[in-house]
Parts: structure tokens; sequence; C-alpha cells
């Protein structure tokens, strides 16, 4: 009996892993896995470098708003875009943008011209970014792998992101607090590059539908008209939307109980967030 349940145990462990075999998604999903690190780098140094250098309550919690409602308000169209387009070339792009927002980070605060509404207008752009890359990766699993691996490559994706979660913002917020926002955002832009770098030596076929391209709008329109057909993609929504706003209002005060009510900094901070991802 013992020898058929550590024989099944295997067999599960296996088809986890398999999608790890195959070279092409092994090497974006790795530089992923490396991207986020450098993502929660410029978060923590944002939000954090915001409640130093502001002393309004409202603009440290924008910064959360200005990079999550670019993501909220064009992923449809990004999805539209990832269907129609080379996926490998929408990621391209959306990498480029996230680390445009990064580098010029960086030049400001090296230069000392880096003021609040500039945090928010990068931010922006990063999640602007993210709006695009985020649907077309999910998009290209089902492009890079067979239709069987999926599943395990989809759970590969989600545990990977939250173990970068569990481990980046603690780490970014021992970089802030002992070598500085600067480094932080300069580390980040490195590994930008590095997921670039991924998506430029990695082939793979950007649109596996055979049919036609459709126009923009009937895209959207018929993606939207099939979610609202569809009990379960509505009901995920929903849960999606509620965790949503519950969740990310803690995120976005979150500087200020790190810095008012805690007495602490960039660490106390970074390990809070770490809290979430280490949950998940």
């Amino acid at each position: 009996m013992s020898r058929v349940v550590r024989a099944d145990a295997a067999s599960v462990s296996s088809a986890t892993f398999a999608p790890l075999e195959n070279p092409t998604f092994r090497a974006v999903w790795l530089f992923a896995q490396v991207s986020s690190l450098g993502w929660l780098f410029q978060s923590v140094a944002v939000s954090w470098l915001m409640a130093t250098i502001s002393t309004s309550d409202v603009m440290v919690a924008l910064v959360q708003a200005s990079t999550t409602l670019p993501v909220f308000l064009l992923s449809i169209f990004a999805g539209a875009i990832a269907d129609n387009f080379s996926r490998r070339h929408v990621m391209a792009i959306g990498w480029c943008v996230i680390a445009l927002s990064s580098i010029m980070l960086t030049a400001l605060v090296a230069f000392g011209f880096l003021n609040p509404w500039m945090i928010l207008a990068f931010s922006c752009l990063a999640g602007c970014g993210a709006a695009f890359t985020d649907p077309a990766w999910h998009a290209s699993v089902g492009d890079i792998l067979r239709k069987r691996e999926v599943p395990a490559a989809v759970t590969l994706i989600s545990v990977g992101y939250n173990a970068m979660r569990s481990i980046g913002p603690a780490l970014g917020g021992v970089i802030v607090a002992s070598c500085g926002p600067l480094t932080a955002f300069a580390l980040a832009t490195l590994t930008y590059f590095a997921m670039l770098w991924a998506i430029g030596v990695s082939k793979w076929s950007g649109r596996s539908s055979p049919l036609p391209r459709e126009p923009m709008t009937t895209a959207i329109h018929d993606g939207a008209r099939f979610t609202a057909l569809s009990g379960e993609i509505k009901a995920a929504i929903a849960r999606g939307t509620l965790f949503g706003l519950t969740s990310i209002s803690i995120l976005a005060l979150l500087p200020l109980v790190a810095r008012d009510q805690l007495g602490g900094g960039a660490v106390v901070y970074g390990v809070l967030m770490a809290g979430f991802g280490a949950g998940a």
C-alpha cells in the first residue's frame, strides 16, 4: 500500500514539474521569478520613498493606486491585443515600458530631481507595462506547452510568484535601508533587462490560432459577452474583486503603519509586505 502511495506521489510531483522540462518555458519562467524580485524591490522603494519625502497620507496611498489602476483599466484591452498579435512581442514591449519606469526613477533619484508627483507618474507607467505583460505571459503558456501541461504550468507560475512575494519585499526593505532606493531601482532595472533577454532568446509562436485577426472592438465585445454568459467566470471575477478591494487598501496604507504605528523603517515595511506572500 505504501509503495502505491509513494508511486502516486512521485507521479504527481513529476507531472507538476513536467513543464520545466521544456527549455523555452523553463527559461522564461526562471527569469520571470527574477523580474518579480525586481518588481518587488521597486514597489518597496517607491512606497517607502513616498512615505519619506511626503507628509501626505493620501499621496502615500496613491502609490498603490497609480500602479494598480492601469492594470484594472487596461487588462481587457491588453488581453485582446495578446490574442491578436505576437504574445512574445507584447511581453517584450510591456517589459520595456516597465524597464523605462525604473530607469527614469533611478536617474531622478541619482540627480535629486524626484518629487511625489514623479513617483506617481512612473509608478503609473510601470502599471501600464504590467497590464500588458501579464495577459500575454499567461496566454503564451498554451503556445509553449502541450495542453495537458498547462494546468501544472499555471500552478508553477502562481507558486513561483508567491514565493518571490514571500522574500522579495523583505529583501527589498533591507536593500533600501542599507543602500538606499537608488540601488533598489538599479537592481530592478537589471532584472527587467534579464527578462527581456530571456524573451529575446526564447522563440515560440505568438499566436496559436489559425483564424484571421479580428478587430479590437470585436475581440473586446466577444470577450465581455463570453464572460457575461459564464457563471463560473463571473463568480471568479466577483471573488477576485472582493479580495482586491479589501486587500489593496491594506497594502496602500502599509507604509504608514510601518512608519507611524510601529515606528519602523524600510525593513519593517518590507517584512510586513512579505507577510502577504507568505500567507499566499
